[in-house]
């Protein structure tokens, strides 16, 4: 077969290709209502058809072909060249055809392989529509068009006169455009030519034949002349013989002869149009006043071979596909979207002066007294983790200890140069580690009020191991609940608010929007409680206001600051965020990996636009210009390809910790797919309270949501208890220590590569 079938192209690298072979960054697109591959060269898009049965050869061939267009073909000037002439216009891409193929296959040579292929099968599949014609009895044009893609490529024997080769060896030749558009202009003309002298012919031939008789014999005229033309010619000979009343009723003027024809063309070649209006009557139109569509019925018109090609690569499309839809990102304005640590301890000091004013307390001796037992029981676990972090550096240090020589001798082991060449100092090389810095993001929906305790304990213990060894790091909740400072108006249903927050939002947009295709994110805010900008008073206070909220949004009537509430999950606008924190975070601190922790109980509410039926959507990147397809048949499909998006633009390491708060794993059974991983998975969770899916996440654990840290096994235990069960308790309790470990230990693992 032409084609090989079971090889699946990957659309992500072919857009990979196509902008290296632009050498720039152009944006490349799939669309079901294009019938070939074009380029846009003003908004620099190149859009693809989609295609079906496609082989990576003929892709290749195809997307070098539209590729060559982008460097070489202008963007103006061919308009007015070609005018309103259909015929002038297939000359002209007969010839720039020739051109841009030899220039992209100059510039990489790897694709005449390629093109070879591609034209071979497109060969045997006739897609020039040559099969039982005499090629020999083809217009020049056609001829050279079968040169230069199959001739060329596939060695078939295209005739040429000796005066003809000339073109052969011009069309070969063909630098600028301008080379092409005279060499164009001169095949057009010549054609012309032709046309009037096997008109004049078939005129002389039968002079007493009528207007239906010369119809017939128009007809039959030779391959090179096209179906108008015949029946043109035939009209004007049965004008000059029937007079002035017949040739009245004709569309063309046929009574004039066809000596004054070729004056007026050549009074007129620069735009052919006195030529064509003298041509006399066709039943098809005049050849010269084609248009580019008008060959779908001329298909032995001159040029025609090419319309044959581009119709026969528009039959690989695949028409049963729905359109594609493509989203772009707006920028987001972080200093609208971004609420500071100190912002939310000045929400606090305000709170509390509303509850002193109004004679009531907000009882928070309890829960800091919680925070402090906390902090004390997992200091062993911070201690293990910093103790495992600098044991595992110290290992890869030493790894990577190289000897050098100095190139100063050694004057002790000098005088072993008869029989030693190691008489030279040496020097012992450590490379430097890489330093490392978290961004870590917590979901502040309402879905998490059951396990959002037990998730900011997680996130407190990553925190403490990042200020013990230094490195910075920032926490971020991300919710739905905006915050708008001094607020004149305390309903929020009353007209006079929604009058003002209308008017606050216009003046503090959460997002710059530059293109039609972006999408509309929802309004959010991200607030940053902890960071390691804080020095030790403010860290402090900023974790006692993180786990007060914490402790106020696990009920209903939160006493915490309205905005510090839980709403809904706008976690894909946060990794949009994220796209551009990650490296602002990288170059305000000198780092040189940053670790991306998402904290969440499942997906985002979706932000891209919805695509038809049978289509597909996909989120493209402004800057890298690479294109994401969202996968609607996975739960979290638009998360996983902003994630994607976010690997690939700032180099982070991404890794999620989704809690779960049930004792099995059964309703997400899809996310593996394969039952024997599913069951897999199923006793891992049972045994240590967690396990790993697959995602677009570089690690994504999925743990059970009352996971604890354990510190002392047998607590419980009354003082009588017998020596089994003061064995089993320690045993079990031992596991359940190592296995609320694990995410930390995890996590020193990622920060000591």
């Amino acid at each position: 077969m032409y084609m090989s079938y079971g090889i699946q192209v990957k659309k992500a690298s072919k857009d990979i290709l196509a902008r290296a072979m632009a050498q720039e960054d152009i944006t490349v697109q799939h669309s079901a209502s294009a019938e070939t591959a074009y380029f846009d060269t003003q908004n620099r898009v190149l859009c693809l058809p989609i295609w079906k049965d496609m082989d990576n050869c003929m892709y290749d061939m195809l997307v070098g072909h539209e590729v060559s267009h982008a460097l070489h073909t202008p963007a103006d000037g061919w308009q007015e060249f070609v005018g309103e002439n259909g015929r002038k216009h297939m000359f002209l891409n007969v010839v720039e055809d020739a051109r841009i193929e030899r220039m992209i296959k100059d510039k990489f040579p790897g694709l005449r392989r390629d093109f070879a292929s591609a034209y071979k099968s497109l060969n045997e599949r006739d897609i020039f529509e040559l099969a039982g014609k005499d090629l020999s009895k083809s217009a020049l044009i056609d001829r050279l068009n079968i040169e230069f893609k199959t001739g060329l490529h596939c060695g078939v024997d295209v005739p040429f006169t000796a005066d003809e080769k000339q073109y052969v060896t011009r069309m070969a030749e063909t630098e600028t455009f301008e080379d092409v558009m005279e060499l164009a202009q001169e095949l057009y003309e010549m054609q012309k030519e032709e046309d009037e002298k096997q008109q004049q012919e078939q005129s002389q031939q039968s002079p007493e034949s009528g207007e239906g008789e010369g119809e017939g014999e128009g007809s039959a005229t030779s391959d090179n002349s096209e179906s108008g033309e015949g029946s043109g010619s035939a009209s004007g000979a049965g004008d000059d013989e029937s007079g002035d009343d017949e040739s009245g009723s004709g569309s063309g003027d046929g009574d004039e002869s066809s000596e004054d024809s070729g004056a007026s063309r050549d009074d007129d070649t620069d735009d052919g149009e006195s030529a064509d209006s003298t041509q006399g009557d066709s039943s098809n139109g005049d050849a010269d006043d084609l248009s580019y569509d008008d060959y779908e019925n001329n298909v032995d018109a001159a040029g025609s071979t090419q319309r044959s090609f581009e119709k026969g690569v528009n039959d690989l499309r695949d028409t049963d596909s729905g359109e594609y839809t493509y989203n772009t990102l707006p920028t987001p304005n972080l200093e609208n979207i971004v609420v500071d640590f100190k912002t939310i301890s000045e929400m606090w000091d305000t709170q509390r002066a509303k509850f002193i004013a109004n004679g009531k307390e907000l009882q928070e001796a309890e829960q800091l007294t919680e925070l402090h037992e906390y902090r004390t029981r997992i200091k062993g676990t911070v201690n293990q983790m910093v103790q495992q972090f600098q044991m595992k550096q110290a290992a890869d240090a030493d790894k990577k200890t190289e000897i050098a020589k100095t190139g100063v001798l050694d004057t002790v082991s000098m005088i072993n140069y008869r029989w030693s060449e190691d008489i030279f100092l040496k020097n012992e090389i450590h490379p430097d580690g890489k330093n490392h810095g978290m961004i870590m993001y917590v979901d502040w929906s309402g879905s998490m009020s059951g396990i959002l305790k037990d998730t900011v304990e997680q996130l407190i213990v990553l925190v403490e191991f990042c200020r013990k060894v230094n490195i910075p790091y920032e926490v971020y909740a991300f919710s739905s609940n905006e915050y708008v400072p001094e607020c004149p108006h305390e309903d929020k249903y009353s007209t006079e608010y929604r009058d003002w927050y209308h008017n606050y939002r216009e003046n503090h947009p959460q997002w710059k929007t530059s293109d039609d295709r972006d999408v509309s994110p929802h309004s959010f805010q991200l607030y940053n409680y902890l960071s390691s900008r804080m020095n030790k008073r403010q860290y402090q206070q900023g974790l006692q206001d993180f786990w007060l909220t914490t402790s106020a949004c696990r009920y209903y009537g939160s006493v915490a600051p309205n905005c510090l509430s839980l709403g809904c999950t706008p976690l894909n606008e946060a990794v949009v965020c994220a796209m551009t924190q990650v490296p602002a975070f990288r170059a305000m601190h000198g780092i040189q990996i940053v670790n991306t922790v998402v904290l969440s109980d499942g997906e985002g509410h979706s932000m891209c636009r919805h695509c038809s039926y049978k289509g597909k959507r996909f989120v493209t990147d402004k800057k890298s210009k690479k294109s994401y397809e969202i996968n609607d048949n996975q739960r979290g499909g638009e998360t996983m390809a902003l994630l994607e998006m976010l690997k690939d633009r700032t180099g982070c390491n991404t890794v999620g910790i989704r809690l779960h708060d049930s004792k099995h794993i059964k309703h997400l059974r899809y996310s593996f797919g394969d039952d024997t991983l599913f069951q897999k998975a199923c006793k891992q969770y049972k045994n240590q309270n967690f396990t790993t899916l697959a995602s677009s996440y570089d690690e994504y654990f999925l743990v059970k949501g009352d996971l604890k840290v354990e510190t002392d096994a047998m607590e419980s235990l009354d003082d009588d208890a017998t020596y089994t069960r003061i064995k089993n308790a320690f045993m079990k309790g031992g596991n359940r220590k190592k296995s609320s470990r694990v995410i930390a230990s995890r996590m020193v693992d990622i920060f000591a590569t």
